[in-house]
């Protein structure tokens, strides 16, 4: 209950797993391989089938929908965690977060790379000011923060679509 303690978990893959998120009562570990496991208590995993064998590095819910994103620009969509539809990014940059707030999903990678929609289908490429590579993405009170290599720090308080 504090944080101090940690179980470990049997996850039923031996792929790396790089990211995980909760939303809607489920858990999404995503991974290696086009690895997607889900879980409801944090204890029992399922495998799912991702469509892709490329890696997967971050996963999000928002609004009703599981976004998952990777290498080579694959972008994954879900209703309940278990059916997963291929997007098109227009991108072939690694894909590293991505979050949902107020609204609107921001994708953040490779290059430089920050995409956003409003629809979780039309992903419109955005200016990040920087070609570094993005490692991850936060967004608060109005607020969107990505963080990549060599000390990258870019903010913005409005996506304009």
């Amino acid at each position: 209950t504090n944080g101090t303690s940690w179980t470990s978990r049997t996850s039923g893959t031996s792929s790396d797993l790089y990211g995980a998120a909760y939303g809607n009562g489920l858990w999404v570990a995503v991974g290696n391989g086009g690895t997607i496991l889900t879980s409801t208590n944090g204890t029992s995993w399922t495998s799912r089938s991702s469509g892709t064998s490329l890696e997967l590095y971050g996963a999000a819910y928002g609004n009703g929908l599981w976004v998952v994103v990777g290498f080579n620009g694959t972008i994954r969509t879900s209703p309940d965690g278990t059916s997963w539809t291929s997007r098109s990014s227009g991108t072939t940059s690694h894909l590293r977060s991505v979050v949902y707030a107020n609204g609107l999903w921001v994708v953040v990678g490779s290059n430089g790379t920050v995409l956003a929609s409003l629809d979780d289908i039309t992903w419109i490429p955005r200016d990040s000011g920087t070609t570094s590579a993005l490692r991850d993405v936060a967004c608060a009170n109005g607020l969107c923060v990505v963080v990549g290599y060599n000390g990258t720090i870019s903010t913005a308080q409005v996506i304009t679509l």
